[in-house]
């Protein structure tokens, strides 16, 4: 199976998934995405951006202690939930600069999102 492939079974695996994207984190830049209508590249770029922030950045460094983690360990998931939308985000397992983001309703069962991101993220380790 193909990232692509991989990107395009958990969005119909999901409902309410409207956007699923493999991120690079070190450059912020998404690599590839499977979409219900195409996004523009500078709205990719910026979900790349916030699921850095969230597993690498100020966001995930104040979640340590929080977690009662002691602030070395970088977050594996990080989520973004308001009334628009669920944005959440899912670190490689393979390689810490990669993540999965996933953009969907604001009542999609997270649950479901993470199992299937983690079901993803596995057959993308895969494919590369």
């Amino acid at each position: 199976m193909t990232v692509s492939e991989a990107l395009d079974t958990l969005r119909s695996d999901v409902p309410g998934c409207t956007i699923a994207a493999f991120a690079d984190l070190s450059s912020r830049l998404v690599l590839t995405s499977s979409a219900s209508s195409k996004p523009m590249q500078d709205e990719l770029n910026s979900l790349s951006a916030a699921a850095a922030e969230a597993l690498d950045g100020a966001l995930a460094e104040g979640s340590g202690p929080v977690w009662g983690g002691d602030g070395t360990d970088k977050p594996d998931v990080a989520m973004l939930l308001t009334g628009q939308e669920a944005r959440v985000f899912l670190r490689s397992p393979d390689n810490v600069a990669e993540a999965l983001v996933c953009v969907c309703a604001p009542d999609s069962d997270i649950a479901a999102v993470l199992n299937s991101g983690r079901e993803a993220l596995q057959r993308i380790v895969e494919a590369t």
